[in-house]
This record gives structure tokens, sequence and C-alpha cells, in this order.
């Protein structure tokens, strides 16, 4: 049997405590960072769902403001005849949509960052526009037509009472 040596049995245990130590602290410290990583991640996470939120909000509004015009447009092709009553519905409703795409470019400069949808919202709302000034015109055009055929039918009915006058003798020798 070999002697033993003292001096050695308490550098080794000495070595053991020490690395013992180091490694529990060391086990302690990848705990920590375990749960400061995840605390990070859940900023992060809650972060993301925020910015999900308000841009869901944002494409709610946006969608609600094109229902909306859409219910306008199809209010407006509802009406037929051309009275001032009629005529003051209709531009009612087509400044309803012209607000309403005012808001949708409103709403779209707010976009947080570039995406292929908020290109989507925008060329349709450039199409909301170019079809509403259409409606617009279009019935202007309308309301002259019907005007200058009333005014027609006005001088033929003078046209038509002065040549019965004229047959009957009334205006003649």
């Amino acid at each position: 049997m070999k002697p033993i040596n003292a001096l050695e049995i308490k550098k080794s245990y000495t070595r053991f405590i020490l690395h013992f130590i180091f490694l529990s602290l060391f086990s302690i410290f990848c705990i920590y960072l375990f749960f400061a990583a995840s605390d990070r991640e859940y900023t992060l996470l809650d972060q993301k769902v925020k910015e999900s939120e308000k841009l869901s909000s944002l494409r709610k509004e946006i969608n609600t403001n094109f229902d909306l015009i859409l219910l306008r447009f199809k209010e407006l092709s509802r009406y037929r005849s051309y009275n001032a009553n009629e005529l003051s519905k209709q531009a009612i409703l087509l400044e309803d949509i012209q607000n309403a795409n005012y808001k949708i470019k409103d709403l779209i400069a707010k976009k947080p960052a570039p995406s292929l949808s908020f290109d989507l919202y925008e060329k349709l709302n450039n199409n909301v526009g170019a079809m509403a000034n259409l409606q617009d015109s279009l019935f202007t055009s309308r309301y002259s037509i019907e005007s200058y055929r009333d005014q027609l039918e006005n001088c033929l009915k003078a046209n038509r009472t002065a040549a019965s006058r004229i047959r009957s003798g009334r205006f003649g020798r």
C-alpha cells in the first residue's frame, strides 16, 4: 500500500470544491440567462402583438370604409329619375364616397411598413376616386340630357301650339 499524502488530498479537495463552486455558479448563471432570455422574448412578442393589432385595426378601418363606399355606390345606382330631390341625394352620396375615399387615403398614409396589401388598398383607392368622378360626370351629363330633353319637349309643344293656331286661323288675316 501507498502511504497517504495529506497535502495531495487537501489540494484535491480544494480543487474539487473550487470546481464545484464554479460549476454551481455557472449553472445558476445559465438559469438566469434562460429566464432573462424568455422575459426578453415575451417583451419582443408583446411588441409584435401590439404592432399586429395596430395593423389589424388599420386594415379593419380601411375595409369598413370600402364597405361604406360599396354601399353608397349601390344606393347611388338605384336613382333613375332626375328631379331636384334625387339629385340632392345623389350629391350627398357622392360626397360620402369622396369623404370615405379621403379617409382611406389618410389611413394608407399611416401604414407602418410597405406591404403588398397596402399597395392593393392604394390601387383600389385610386380606382374608387376615378369611379366617383366618373359617376359624378355621368350624373351631370344625364341631368344635362334630361334638361335638354325637357327644353326640346317644351319647344315641340310650343311649335305644335303655334302650328295649330296658325291652322285654325287665329294669327292669320
